[in-house]
């Protein structure tokens, strides 16, 4: 199998337990900044352990910072969110499901930035997992 669809289930499953563990959260009323912090100060922890193993040198250009503080900037927005519909009685089984058709935000916007080809097989595959999405999230 391709190694980049066995890192991508891995990081499925990663974001499954992610969303569920922020459901849990928000189900024992846990404030969600500090929650947030937290999450992040484990994710600023793996960036250096994967520093560290790779032994490359440790730069990035402007604009990629640009970026990076964007995609953070939404991510928060994103994260805060979700977490505020769950503190506020939305169910996991409704709320995850409607966050998951970020895929298709993603997928847009690949097609647009990196000329990704639009096939038949992305249309339907694309449509059969929106699709579930929507019957899930009634």
């Amino acid at each position: 199998m391709d190694i980049t669809i066995v890192l991508a289930f891995v990081a499925m499953i990663g974001m499954g337990v992610n969303t569920f563990g922020n459901k849990v959260g928000a189900a024992n009323g846990v404030y969600a900044p500090p929650f947030l912090l937290i999450i992040n100060i484990m994710y600023c922890t793996a960036a250096l352990v994967v520093h560290w193993v790779q032994k490359e040198p440790f730069t990035i250009s402007m604009k990629m910072t640009a970026l990076a503080l964007f995609v953070g900037l939404c991510g928060s927005i994103a994260y805060v969110s979700m977490f505020t519909a769950f503190k506020m009685g939305g169910e996991g089984s409704v709320i995850i499901p409607i966050r998951g058709l970020s895929v298709i935000v993603a997928v847009v916007l690949s097609v647009i930035f990196f000329k990704e080809p639009v096939t038949t097989y992305r249309l339907i595959g694309l449509s059969l997992g929106v699709g579930s999405i929507l019957m899930l999230s009634r």
